[in-house]
């Protein structure tokens, strides 16, 4: 595998709001590159959803400027996933659809019966 590769796999790849500028060092880190291929192997680099190989690995609790220090989150192999690209772009679409509508509901909003985003009462 050439340098200028495995330096572009590092980061992820799934779209610009992946590679937040919070997380690019991370993303970059020799810590990270070591936990990403460890968890690559552990599931031999193949897709824990669809069994396709997988090439990018996915945190369960998604990285967020507030943990992503806490190695117990960024860096524990329990809370990362081997994925392929179509199903880690999955994961995460859920972001812009259902899954930002549950965070931003546990932030002080909730959809009302219309659908409608509303701070809760």
């Amino acid at each position: 595998m050439s340098r200028g590769r495995a330096e572009r796999s590092l980061t992820p790849s799934c779209g610009d709001d992946m590679a937040r500028n919070f997380s690019k060092s991370f993303y970059n880190s020799a810590e990270w590159n070591m936990v990403r291929n460890s968890v690559l192997l552990r599931d031999f680099y193949l897709c824990q959803n669809c069994g396709k190989p997988a090439t990018e690995v996915h945190h369960k609790i998604h990285l967020t400027p507030d943990n992503i220090n806490d190695p117990s989150i960024s860096l524990n192999m329990d809370n990362l996933v081997s994925l392929c690209r179509d199903c880690h772009f999955e994961e995460h679409r859920g972001e812009h659809g259902a899954g930002r509508k549950a965070q931003e509901s546990m932030d002080g909003l909730e959809f009302d019966a219309n659908g409608f985003l509303v701070k809760k009462l």
